[in-house]
């Protein structure tokens, strides 16, 4: 058994997620900072390592036929049969139980309904949402205001509805990014639900969310207009970059494409 294929599969690429994890504690948070170093240390093991590197590992048992027809992603773990579906399934239940453990004991019940919630929501997306066009696209965007509420839920009992609609729309342009970069490269065709996509259509709804991004800062003005401009800032430089040769571009390339 080779282990670097099953590290593979928690995908430590899709780890810059984490960041709204971080963001959500620190922006909420009360107290001095190094107070969640620690508390932010073990969601990273347990919920980006444990719980995600076990759903990460079920998205590609469930899409290993797809994969296999892809020119990149061929060479994955489960499709290139390095790795086997049983192992596959041991390897994932393993990892998602040691997560809700962590988080139960460490945490308590309210952040372990929270990665129940992040199974099931995951679990929505890959069977029944992830085979209909734009609403893919609503569902793998839903898990970052997620992350987003976990990193406050450390430090506070206030929900952050304007802000979590913030992430939720920066998610959704990233999304409709990722799409973009998809149905211009090679092997598109081994996803069918991106035949129902444009880049002229994607590119009109990546506005959308950006005026609203806007609205919902004005909404919520004056509260965390520091937190506003740098979501703002991401937007033009992530979303908007993917549309020029450059650092973002291949970021995307690297991330999705292998």
């Amino acid at each position: 058994m080779n282990f670097a294929h099953y590290i593979r599969l928690i995908k430590f690429r899709y780890h810059i997620s984490f960041i709204f994890v971080i963001l959500g504690a620190l922006i909420l948070a009360d107290g001095p900072v190094y107070t969640i170093i620690s508390p932010l240390l073990i969601v990273y093991l347990s919920f980006n390592i444990c719980l995600y590197g076990g759903l990460y590992t079920l998205n590609d048992i469930a899409d290993i036929e797809s994969d296999r027809r892809h020119p990149k992603k061929k060479n994955r773990p489960l499709p290139s049969g390095k790795v086997s579906v049983q192992s596959a399934y041991f390897f994932a239940f393993t990892l998602i139980s040691i997560g809700l453990a962590a988080a139960y004991l460490y945490f308590g019940k309210s952040i372990f309904l929270l990665y129940v919630f992040f199974i099931l929501v995951n679990q929505i997306y890959t069977h029944i949402a992830k085979k209909m066009p734009y609403l893919e696209i609503i569902a793998n965007s839903l898990t970052h205001p997620m992350r987003f509420l976990l990193g406050a839920m450390l430090v506070t009992t206030r929900i952050p509805f304007f802000l979590l609609l913030a992430v939720l729309f920066f998610a959704f342009a990233v999304a409709c990014s990722r799409r973009i970069i998809e149905i211009k490269a090679p092997g598109w065709e081994a996803r069918s639900i991106l035949k129902h996509y444009t880049a002229s259509k994607l590119a009109a709804l990546q506005f959308v969310t950006l005026s609203l991004t806007i609205f919902v800062l004005i909404l919520d003005y004056p509260a965390y207009l520091a937190w506003y401009s740098i979501d703002i800032a991401l937007f033009l430089i992530f979303v908007f970059g993917a549309y020029l040769p450059g650092p973002v571009m291949k970021f995307y390339k690297y991330s999705f494409l292998n």
